[in-house]
């Protein structure tokens, strides 16, 4: 009998590693986007934390990811980004379903173990003799049955790597809504810095407004030649068209703010944030020939993509095993006994090994419509795939060509601001002196006002298309030069 069981035992073992379906290769015309572009080599490896605990993967994620916003140079945001990674919730949400992955993953471990359960009872009865007395007795008894479902051609083993690979995309899902929620912080802080400055220069041109209105009207009123009705209606309309733009930008501030309390997780209007002057923008260093190939492989939307389509890949080996015959041995343990030291006495014992093998011999066509649908959805992630790998490349052509572009226009654009303050300055100035007419200074002023603000957009508009550059490379091209550096050297 023991010699039977073992046999049994071997060839269920035998069995096991006879895994069915395809298996999941990086190709170079898809997989490897380093070997795909010609600039770089593979830099991800599939599979690397599934084995570990969520809360270890978090902790690596964040350790190990590109920490692209501490470059930027403002002191203010680090703290922030800090808050935000605690009190997020969206990024609390993203990492209860790395959770639930990982328990999903355990569970499809779990299957591939024998199953045991164990029932024991106690119970006292008694019978009655013809003389009415009662003679009572114990019973003790235990069963137990041994189940294992044998993994003849690997469904279970296929079905726990998509899990594994879904664990990793939910990871890598949950890094990129980090990237992401971080990119967005720095946008929203961005946002109340510039909003802050433009307030305070609109302030500054409605001052400039007032006092201009204030020496119309004291020429109106002394009946001046150079100043009619029309000036004063045009300087009052002026100054009220200022004021209204502070209200407009109060109310975007306030706005934005609201935003930033929103993504910190406080309550919505719930903090007064202080007037800071933003930091200026690094210049950018040059981006190496090779490296932003290297660095979309570490995307974690690019990883999230792969491994679903890693996951499906194995779907299809999960559906193949379907069609083959499904082993399961059984084994049954008994005993009964009066007293408890009794019970595992051998002749109270009782047992039984059995094996079934169940085979699907008509279906209508079910599981070879499983396996068509599966390879339909392996291909849809193929496609997927492909068109990240696509996006990605054109988010980084977009973001250094942005970038340039947006260093130029503030070039010319601090020219204009310099030469328009000079020409304002001259028209007040003439028209102090009672040699200049207000329509030129009118005109001055507002295409001050004009410029003034436009330099602040584009300003706030560098911040955001390095931002975009930085989201697109998956993050700082610097940290990869520092990785290659050789030790006792400078970067």
């Amino acid at each position: 009998m023991k010699r039977h069981m073992a046999l049994a035992a071997s060839l269920c073992i035998v069995l096991q590693a006879c895994t069915v379906g395809p298996d999941y290769e990086r190709t170079p015309n898809l997989g490897n986007l380093g070997e795909w572009l010609g600039l770089g080599e593979e830099t991800n490896t599939p599979f690397q934390n599934a084995s570990q605990n969520t809360d270890q993967n978090a902790a690596s994620a964040v350790q190990t990811m590109s920490h692209w916003w501490e470059r930027l140079g403002d002191p203010d945001l680090a703290p922030l980004v800090d808050e935000m990674l605690a009190n997020n919730k969206d990024l609390g949400a993203a990492a209860a379903r790395m959770r639930q992955a990982e328990a999903q993953l355990d569970a499809s471990g779990g299957t591939r173990w024998p199953s045991l359960s164990l029932s024991p009872t106690t119970s006292r009865g008694f019978t009655s003799t013809p003389s009415g007395d009662r003679n009572y007795a114990n019973s003790f008894s235990v069963g137990s049955t041994l189940s294992w479902q044998t993994d003849l051609f690997g469904r279970l083993a296929r079905a726990e790597r998509a899990d594994a690979a879904n664990l990793e995309a939910a990871t890598a899902d949950w890094q990129g809504l980090i990237h992401s929620q971080i990119a967005t912080l720095v946008r929203t802080r961005v946002a109340l810095a510039t909003l802050e400055q433009r307030l305070a220069a609109t302030r500054a041109i409605a001052d400039s407004r007032q006092a201009t209105l204030a020496a119309v009207e004291r020429r109106y009123r002394a009946g001046l030649e150079t100043t009619n009705a029309v000036d004063l209606h045009s300087a009052r309309e002026n100054y009220t068209s200022a004021l209204a733009d502070i209200l407009a930008l109060e109310d975007d501030l306030a706005t934005t703010a609201t935003g930033l309390d929103l993504l910190l997780g406080r309550v919505p209007g719930s903090t007064s944030y202080e007037n800071r002057q933003l930091a200026h923008v690094p210049p950018p260093r040059d981006v190496p020939l090779g490296v932003p190939a290297t660095l979309l492989d570490r995307r974690p939307d690019l990883r999230a993509a792969e491994f679903r389509l890693i996951a499906a890949n194995e779907n299809i080996g999960v559906a193949i095993a379907d069609l083959y015959p499904n082993l399961t041995l059984t084994g049954s343990f008994s005993s009964t006994a009066a007293t408890a030291s009794n019970l595992f006495s051998a002749p109270t014992l009782a047992g039984s090994l059995a094996a079934s093998i169940a085979q699907t011999v008509f279906d209508g066509g079910t599981k070879s419509a499983t396996i068509r649908l599966r390879k339909a959805a392996t291909e849809e992630r193929t496609a997927i795939y492909a068109d990240t790998i696509l996006t990605a490349i054109k988010e980084v052509e977009d973001a250094l060509i942005t970038e340039r572009k947006s260093g130029d226009r503030l070039i010319q654009l601090e020219r204009t601001v310099d030469q328009v303050r000079k020409a304002e300055a001259s028209a007040r100035d003439r028209f102090t002196r009672g040699i200049g007419t207000y329509e030129r200074l009118l005109e001055t002023q507002r295409r001050l006002q004009t410029v003034e603000q436009t330099l602040l957009i584009e300003q706030q508009n560098k911040w955001n298309a390095r931002v975009n550059l930085l989201l697109a490379l998956g993050g700082d091209w610097t940290d990869l030069e520092e990785k290659t550096q050789p030790e006792g050297t400078n970067p």
